[in-house]
């Protein structure tokens, strides 16, 4: 595809994404990385010694959709569940002490269920294991009942929900459905970041962003090349009745159905070099969400999604993207045009 940005519609938006809100509903994880170094073999076992030197918290899971709204300057509206435990605890500072922009934690204490935890060793910047520490429960009628009554509360103050599915059980099948529900009545936008067990469960959203494999298995079927991904894209997004349907498809970039069109286009991949595909997928849909809320059309924003990932998926660990990094990697794609 040959669109073009234009510098100053890009500039207008972010000014739009200061004043902008966003409920971002679906599963907290607390990432833990261990840093170290391997230069010995365990007489216990043959597995690599790592002599850890240095650890560090990140929000992940829902948490790093707010991590990348919160780089563009895009408050949150933030609905989720926590333990209780020393690992909510830091959680909760790291959301206070990461997350500049403006937010608003609505969270279900769940206290008989572990905060979700996913530990990853590393060492030479390669990851060596990861160790999760999770409970997937759904939730209580009771619980449901409080989250859809605070839901019909705030929603309207929101100007577009992302639904960040992890399977974790806090998206119970009614909760998505609500959540759905309660913003179509608002006239407020949905998009979806999925998991395979609900696929279909998000019924008259905007737009979804399943990787290959996740629409694949969905449709039970292997999308080997362009043609079998564009028949999934419509079939997905006619079940669906969405807007649109967007597939990224790892290094052969994105693929994208306008559905109100009925066009597809194909975005190829940015990345220079991969360290770490670690949340890229929340990239994408927090990048796309934010640009399409702030104005740019379904095209524009998914070419600002592509390029954002492109960066991230140069760092180490769930990273995020600033203004200036996608301004500059948009002017190197030579898809920025100023007049």
């Amino acid at each position: 595809m040959h669109l073009k940005i234009q510098e100053s519609k890009l500039n207008q938006c972010f000014e739009t994404l200061a004043k902008t809100k966003i409920l971002v509903i679906g599963d907290l994880i607390l990432d833990e990385y261990l840093f170290g170094s391997v230069d010995r073999i365990s007489p216990e076992a043959p597995v690599p010694v790592v002599w850890v030197r240095r650890e560090d918290h990140k929000l992940g899971g829902s948490g790093n959709v707010v991590c990348n709204l919160s780089s563009l300057g895009v408050s949150s509206l933030i609905f989720g569940r926590i333990g209780q435990d020393s690992w909510a605890t830091k959680m909760r500072d790291i959301f206070d002490t990461t997350i500049t922009a403006p937010k608003e934690l609505e969270l279900t204490v769940s206290p008989n269920l572990p905060t979700i935890v996913k530990t990853r060793i590393l060492a030479a910047q390669q990851q060596i294991c990861r160790v999760d520490r999770e409970e997937i429960r759904p939730l209580t009628i009771e619980e449901e009942d409080s989250i859809i009554t605070r839901l019909r509360e705030k929603i309207s103050e929101c100007s577009a929900v992302i639904i960040s599915d992890y399977d974790k059980g806090y998206l119970t099948k009614r909760l998505i459905q609500e959540t759905i529900r309660l913003a179509k009545e608002k006239n407020i936008f949905v998009t979806v970041d999925p998991q395979v067990g609900h696929f279909f469960e998000y019924q008259d959203v905007h737009l979804m962003t399943p990787n290959h494999h996740e629409a694949g298995k969905a449709l039970g079927r292997k999308l080997s090349n362009e043609l079998e991904v564009e028949d999934a894209l419509k079939e997905i997004a006619n079940r669906l009745g969405s807007d649109a349907m967007m597939i990224t498809r790892g290094e052969k970039g994105m693929s994208i159905f306008d559905r109100k069109k009925n066009s597809f286009f194909h975005i190829p991949t940015v990345a220079r070099e991969v360290f770490d595909v670690t949340g890229a997928g929340d990239t994408v849909i927090s990048i796309y969400t934010a640009f399409l809320a702030a104005g740019m059309s379904v095209e524009e924003s998914s070419l600002i999604a592509n390029a954002s990932a492109g960066i991230v998926v140069g760092k180490v660990g769930a990273a995020t993207v600033s203004k200036e990094e996608i301004r500059r990697s948009l002017f190197e794609l030579n898809v920025l045009e100023s007049l």
